[in-house]
């Protein structure tokens, strides 16, 4: 379960391009936000994704992306190209094949190879005839699906929506969002598996799962929220939105309608790690990132291309340790030992100085690299601090005999038994 967004620069207030998804996946699934540098490749050369191998390109390009500690493909991500692709599980009629490429896969083969949006596109559309789609994509139980795509540069945006080998293109206009659930209906641009002017979504759409997904309320959530003027900070706010009713319940319930999702019962994952990004044409482009479950307890820090702090790392163990610490701190909320109200005062003003401070450095002509590069790491090592002074030991321990509480207590003792790449 997941939800993805973007602002086109044609609609928002500033003229920039922004993106930003949550990412919702087994609470156990570490999510490991990684750097990874561009490559050459010897000719002929094959290469290994999670499940299948395929044909290596000459070159790759560098990428940030936020990878599921056990997969090779990233479930969010952007290229030194500024392309960012975020993807969704979407539920089909579509036969179920033999392990292919999965979503991830695909996104991460489409970042590395990617110059813009279009070609992200067309490079997913390719790989998706040769090769497939298919596999387990569960951490701990078997979860199959299909996928969506929302694609993004500085001046465009597409959404791909695919069941099997079918697929559906839309460019987006203004803003968009996508969810767990299809919804190109006859406005594609281009498509495969209905005839011209056909309607996708009503051809290959399962209605169970995706009814029960509460995709459809999760997408309301965010197109109602937003905005022209929303930039990167709105667009923070609206990754840790709650259904209606469910502030201050968020830690004894669980919610799968829920933009910010919190787990804790038979249907749903968690919020495992949160990305905003704009995509500036002639600046530097700003990630913000949490690199840790549940945004609405998380801290967005800022980070750049160059940048060499966390939560960005180069190889996967400090990343896992990064988040793992952070989801102790989530599971003593859980556990009622933190105090959120006084956490999330300081994290919000955090984020309103780091915000700020973003604005005046990027305001500049030529922004300069080594004052953003010193910016992220000091904002690294202010939420680190923060993060140390509310964290306990007593993480683990639920003193309720609820249903939520034996769900947490039972997760909390396998905890940090990952699966890894």
């Amino acid at each position: 379960m997941c939800d993805t967004m973007a602002i086109m620069p044609s609609w928002s207030q500033d003229g920039l391009s922004y993106f930003a998804k949550n990412s919702d996946r087994s609470p156990n699934e570490p999510l490991l936000t990684l750097r990874i540098p561009a490559m050459d490749h010897e000719q002929g050369s094959a290469l290994r994704c999670t499940y299948i191998e395929i044909p290596q390109v000459a070159h790759t390009r560098e990428i940030i992306v936020c990878r599921p500690s056990w997969m090779w493909g990233a479930e969010m991500g952007v290229n030194d190209a500024r392309v960012a692709i975020g993807n969704e599980a979407v539920f089909t009629k579509a036969k179920r094949g033999e392990p292919a490429l999965t979503g991830m896969d695909l996104l991460r083969l489409a970042l590395e190879r990617s110059d813009s949006a279009e070609a992200a596109v067309e490079i997913i559309i390719d790989l998706l005839q040769k090769h497939g789609q298919g596999g387990n994509c569960g951490f701990d139980k078997e979860f199959y699906y299909d996928n969506s795509f929302l694609i993004s540069d500085p001046s465009s945006g597409y959404v791909l929506e695919t069941a099997a080998k079918n697929y559906a293109v839309t460019a987006i206009v203004d803003r968009y969002a996508i969810s767990n659930r299809l919804g190109i209906r006859t406005e594609h641009v281009e498509a495969e598996g209905v005839p011209p002017g056909g309607d996708f979504t009503r051809r290959f759409s399962e209605p169970v799962q995706s009814f029960f997904s509460q995709a459809k309320q999760r997408k309301c959530q965010v197109m109602d929220r937003l905005k022209p003027s929303s930039g990167a900070r709105g667009l923070t706010e609206v990754l840790r939105t709650h259904a209606p009713g469910f502030d201050g319940h968020e830690f004894t319930r669980a919610s799968v309608g829920s933009v910010c999702m919190h787990a804790g019962g038979m249907i749903g994952d968690q919020t495992t790690g949160s990305m905003v990004v704009t995509l500036r044409p002639d600046k530097p482009i700003t990630l913000w990132m949490t690199g840790s479950s549940t945004p609405c307890v998380s801290a967005f820090k800022p980070l750049f291309w160059a940048s060499d702090s966390p939560p960005l790392f180069n190889d996967p163990p400090p990343s896992l340790e990064y988040w793992l610490k952070r989801e102790h701190l989530h599971r003593a909320i859980i556990s009622g030992k933190v105090d959120v109200a006084a956490l999330r005062k300081r994290i919000k003003k955090l984020e309103s100085s780091w915000f700020d401070q973003e604005a005046q450095i990027l305001d500049a002509d030529h922004p300069r690299e080594d004052e953003l590069v010193a910016f992220s790491r000091y904002a690294s090592q202010e939420e680190q601090a923060l993060i140390d002074e509310f964290s306990v030991d007593s993480w683990r321990e639920l003193d309720s005999k609820s249903r939520y509480a034996k769900y947490w207590q039972k997760k909390n003792e396998a905890l940090g038994l990952e699966r890894t790449l």
